[in-house]
């Protein structure tokens, strides 16, 4: 999306960004767990540890060949690989959610499908790197309407994170 040409105050994005002429404000920092569907799980086999993941079918962005996983102090780097490369979330859920393989994405993201029973969540005690959350503009000086929906996305991440912690 150009928001230079094209009719939009506001983008979304995920992900560390690129260069670019845009203005970037960081609305959040979401954690990143592991998920696959439990079909997928059932014919694969679930993994243990972040070194299993070698074996399975991961979800990835294009260049993303390294998934980082945290456990307390302990961090595993892994290569992982698989048939799928998107750069769209809504397509790395779809994929999964299919029996596909299997994803790394925030818990804000997968909070449906988990509810549904689409997803579930594996490596429960491993967490990847957090993914920052930006509102990007092609200006500093905002119309209010504009200013007061992102300070709204500010506020309600914000209180969502604090209600995880509690």
């Amino acid at each position: 999306m150009d928001l230079v040409t094209e009719p939009y105050d506001v983008a979304i994005r995920m992900g560390e960004l690129t260069d670019s002429n845009l203005i970037a404000r960081l609305l959040a920092r979401l954690s990143v767990q592991a998920y696959a569907s439990p079909r997928y799980l059932e014919l694969a086999g679930e993994p243990t540890h972040p070194a299993d993941l070698t074996q399975h079918e991961c979800v990835g962005f294009p260049k993303a060949g390294k998934w980082t996983l945290h456990r307390g102090t302990e961090t595993v780097e892994v290569e992982v690989g698989g048939r799928f490369l998107v750069n769209s979330v809504g397509m790395f859920r779809r994929l999964t959610t299919l029996d596909l393989g299997v994803i790394m994405l925030p818990e804000e993201i997968a909070a449906e499908d988990l509810a549904a029973g689409r997803l579930r969540r594996i490596l429960a005690d491993w967490q990847g790197n957090s993914t920052p959350v930006y509102a990007l503009t092609e200006t500093r000086l905002l119309p209010a309407k504009t200013q007061r929906f992102i300070e709204f996305l500010q506020d309600r991440l914000a209180q969502q994170a604090e209600a995880k912690r509690h």
